[in-house]
């Protein structure tokens, strides 16, 4: 069975020993054995790779509603108004280096109203939005949405102009297309984001009926014949699709269309632009006007770049002179301030299945194999559907993954847990196997049931295609979709703390709260929480007694809830974190949903008495109720010790040199032993050796020598060190 797509996936050449939990590092030691012949070993702490995006933008500026068009082998981008430019124009010659922006459009139709403006542009942004220009008889036609300066809706407009450059002179003092009510009109909300397709020597006009900018009215698609120079609509609009899957919000918009091997594809944008719930999904058809079958999984989400394009949309696809394409969309930055410019390659399976390179490769759990399990239908569910009642102990979903070649990958399960247990929040787990061979367990954070959350595992795939199976372990869990990303990076685990019955509880509305509120708050520890800290200075402060004797690291268990959303997309948290006045990090906070109490745990490194703790706000918003202190179990700290071991000949006799260096900072015990005596150091200071020549009576062949490393806490490793033959005489 030929793949679904053909991706040459990147994989990373190692995975590091890095454990990202709850946004903490913990970085652990590994050891190395010594090579063949005079050799050394170490054990230093491994390296921590950081965490590269899956995509970086090519414009990493305000370029919204990217529209690209090739002329003579320059690539003309135009985008959304921005500081004062109409239109914004870039250019490129490999769609990835542009150059800065011009305004294609100083001047607009006299229909335009002057008072419009639209966050983020600000004070300068006259509402000109998504523009399109298309190669017609004569020059090039400027299409783009503005307010209509006589209703509250927008309207089309469109310009000339000899050059792609501009600029572009509009044509006539009345909109273009503008369905508002007026002059004998049906009020269809408006209309915006035009988009233009040839096929064969017809031109058509794409746009969209506004409808949800209003109660009663329905975002719609259309399509309608264009006269060869791109100024007179030659026919009635024909519906193409409209709004009505529940993933969709109550927006679909932004057309492009595209024709491939006879089949048209027409991609759109779907859901709130303002969040990061935006997404691009796709519809097929035989004809320009159709009927259109929309895709059941969507083309690009954010979960599927793994956030780090939130609200990928506004896209257009580029055919390259050489055939292939790519696909330019926006995506907002971290703080949702401005919208960039991506690029990806748009990749086609053998069957017409469009992908994007960049984005994760996406199985539905519904199209897998279920076991003592249930399909359900859920429109919050990408694909419509999740598989649920995975009560029982032999509840699993199997689904076939593909990978290009062998070795480890990163999967991203989609999920909701709402699992109690006596009253308490729980997590769930579920065994995973691959091709029936244990792969671990993963651990599902509670959610609350609908709050679809991702939980990452790494797993060994083979190369071709893979059966992955989740397993019902602990409580209970619902699946959505199996994502396989197409780089491999140690995986983010949440899974909630587990706190010692001994840990002493703090409650945060006992503290010091800077802008911020105390409120009742039911499941609450001591029914109270510490809310609306709301602005960069909110903070809270807690003062806290600690035995002398217990100085040093400690884990603080902060039990939290937060619901921060953008445009429905669900958001982590985070604050700055303060110890006696000085920087302990970034705490960060799950989306969990307001009233969702949960614990996430953060080290830090307290002085004998009293302690000063300070969360103070980062990103978006958090809800404090308590922290739990308690001393953190450390894992022993590996020695570093470099062996050498080298065979020679004294007065014709064979002899073994083992020689063993303390390259740490505290002093260890070290146990030379070989196959011709041991000798045992009690404490090697560190930067000294500990050195033996051991005499061989016969022949001495190729073996090893080991060293055993003791600290003084008591733990013990091994290092060794090949050494060679050596005849003598």
């Amino acid at each position: 069975m030929k793949p679904y797509w053909s991706r040459a996936r990147a994989r990373a050449t190692a995975v590091t020993s890095a454990l990202m939990v709850l946004g903490l590092t913990v970085t652990g030691a590994a050891t190395a054995t010594a090579a063949t012949g005079t050799s050394s070993a170490s054990t230093a702490p491994a390296a921590v790779a950081e965490q590269a995006p899956t995509i970086s933008p090519v414009v990493d500026d305000n370029f919204p509603d990217p529209d690209i068009l090739l002329v003579d082998g320059v690539y003309h981008a135009y985008a959304t108004n921005d500081e004062g430019r109409n239109v914004q124009h870039r250019t490129s010659t490999d769609l990835v280096t542009w150059s800065e922006p011009t305004d294609v459009a100083p001047d607009l139709g006299a229909w335009v109203s002057e008072s419009c403006t639209f966050s983020p542009g600000g004070a300068t942004d006259r509402c000109v939005w998504a523009p399109e220009v298309a190669a017609v008889e004569g020059g090039y036609a400027l299409y783009y949405t503005a307010r209509d300066a006589t209703s509250p809706r927008q309207c089309l407009g469109v310009s000339l102009s000899e050059s792609p450059d501009g600029p572009f002179v509009p044509v006539g003092d009345d909109p273009f297309v503008c369905p508002n009510g007026e002059d004998g009109t049906e009020d269809l909300g408006g209309a915006i984001d035009a988009g233009t397709f040839h096929d064969g020597e017809q031109l058509w006009l794409l746009w969209k009926a506004d409808g949800n900018c209003c109660a009663g009215k329905t975002a719609i698609l259309f399509a309608q014949p264009l006269s060869a120079d791109g100024t007179t609509l030659t026919g009635p609009p024909t519906e193409l699709i409209r709004v009505d899957r529940p993933n969709e919000g109550i927006v679909v918009e932004a057309p492009t269309m595209i024709e491939r091997d006879g089949t048209y594809y027409l991609f759109y944008s779907a859901n709130d632009f303002y969040g990061g719930n935006y997404r691009t999904a796709y519809a097929t058809s035989d004809s320009v006007l159709g009927p259109w079958t929309k895709a059941t999984t969507e083309l690009m989400t954010s979960d599927r770049f793994q956030g780090d394009v939130r609200g990928p949309g506004g896209q257009d696809v580029v055919t390259r002179p050489d055939g292939s394409t790519a696909i330019v969309f926006h995506g907002w930055n971290e703080a949702f301030t401005y919208r960039a410019m991506y690029l990806s390659e748009l990749e086609w399976s053998q069957d017409g299945v469009p992908s994007v390179a960049a984005a994760s490769d996406r199985y539905q759990a519904e199209d897998g194999v279920v076991t003592n399990a249930r399909v359900v239908q859920d429109g919050s569910a990408s694909g419509g559907a999740k598989v649920g009642g995975m009560d029982f102990a032999d509840s699993s979903v199997s689904v076939d993954v593909w990978a290009d070649e062998a070795g480890p990958a990163l999967i991203g399960i989609r999920y909701a847990n709402g699992s109690i247990d006596e009253g308490e929040r729980v997590p769930a787990t579920s065994s995973v196997s691959v091709g029936g061979e244990d792969a671990g367990v993963v651990t599902f954070a509670h959610t609350t049931w609908g709050n679809w959350q991702t939980a990452e595992h790494l797993v060994d795939l083979d190369a071709g295609w893979n059966t992955l199976t989740l397993t019902r372990g602990t409580f209970f869990v619902e699946i959505d979709a199996i994502d396989v990303y197409d780089t491999v990076r140690e995986p983010e685990v949440v899974v909630p703390p587990v706190i010692p019955a001994d840990a002493e509880r703090y409650e945060f509305e006992d503290g010091v709260i800077v802008r911020g509120t105390v409120g009742s708050a039911p499941g609450a520890s001591g029914g109270e929480k510490v809310g609306g800290l709301d602005f960069a200075d909110s903070s809270v402060t807690i003062a806290m007694e600690i035995e002398a004797e217990k100085a040093g690291p400690y884990t603080l268990a902060i039990r939290f809830a937060n619901g921060s959303e953008r445009g429905g997309y669900t958001l982590e948290s985070s604050d700055y974190v303060t110890v006696n006045g000085e920087d302990a990090g970034v705490v960060t906070f799950p989306h969990t949903t307001w009233g969702n109490w949960q614990s996430v745990a953060h080290e830090v490194q307290l002085q004998a008495g009293t302690n000063t703790v300070t969360l103070t706000r980062k990103a978006w918003y958090t809800e404090l109720d308590a922290v739990d202190v308690y001393p953190s179990e450390q894992t022993p700290t590996e020695p570093e010790v470099t062996v050498h071991a080298q065979t020679r000949c004294l007065g014709g006799t064979p002899y073994l040199a083992v020689r063993a260096q303390n390259d740490g900072d505290a002093a260890v015990g070290m146990m030379l032993t070989t196959a011709f005596g041991d000798k045992n150091f009690a404490a090697v200071e560190p930067g000294k050796n500990a050195y033996q020549a051991f005499k061989v009576r016969g022949p001495l062949e190729a073996g090893e020598a080991t060293v055993t490393v003791t600290t003084s806490e008591g733990t013990t490793s091994e290092v060794t060190a090949d050494y060679a033959a050596v005849q003598c005489g």
